[in-house]
This record gives C-alpha cells, sequence and structure tokens, in this order.
C-alpha cells in the first residue's frame, strides 16, 4: 500500500443541533461535489460559553472529506447552508493517506 505524505487532502469538522440538518448539509455538500464523504456522528454533547453563558446541547458532527483546492468553496457553502449564527467550521489538513483514497477525494471534488 503506497502512501502520500502530500497534504492534499482535508477533513473539515461542523456540529449542527439535529440529524435533519446534519442530513441536508451531507446531501448539499456531495450532490455539489463539495465533498466526497461525510460521515454523521451523534448525538452528543456539547459543552460551551456562548453570549456569556455556559450552556449544553445535543449535537450532530459532521465530518466531511474534501480536498485542499476544494477546501475554500465548501467552507463558502457551508458557512450559507449552516443553521448557526457561529458555526464550528475547522479544516483539519491529512497528512498521510493511501494514494487511492487521496486519489479519491480529489477525484469526487474536482
Amino acid at each position: 500500500m503506497k502512501e502520500s505524505t502530500n497534504p492534499s487532502i482535508v477533513l473539515v469538522l461542523s456540529t449542527v443541533g439535529n440529524s435533519a440538518d446534519a442530513e441536508r448539509l451531507a446531501k448539499d455538500l456531495i450532490s455539489q461535489s463539495l465533498a466526497a464523504c461525510v460521515q454523521i456522528d451523534g448525538p452528543l454533547i456539547s459543552h460551551y460559553r456562548w453570549a456569556g453563558k455556559v450552556e449544553q446541547g445535543e449535537e450532530f458532527r459532521l465530518s466531511i472529506k474534501t480536498s485542499l483546492a476544494t477546501w475554500p468553496k465548501l467552507r463558502d457553502r457551508l458557512q450559507k447552508e449552516h443553521p448557526y449564527d457561529e458555526p464550528q467550521i475547522v479544516m483539519i489538513p491529512i497528512v498521510e493517506a493511501t494514494e487511492g483514497y487521496r486519489d479519491w477525494v480529489i477525484e469526487q471534488t474536482s
């Protein structure tokens, strides 16, 4: 199995408050070829401070695989379609991946 250390693919993480929003966003990103794969985890409990108050709530996490080249478009689309006023949208470079998986992600998001 040949591996690559070229960070040409990335993992994007975001959370939403319900499974319907998670499904809607996943389908939108895939249909727009902005993501090769979106996995949905949850429900999970998030603890955070918002507007000076400590909060907790149920959320669903989206783990989105895309190419580095597509990341800016994905970020913009996710910000536009996301139900939160200030959503978590973080990008993590994938430093190592098998060549076949990397090529598949790039092909799906080109």
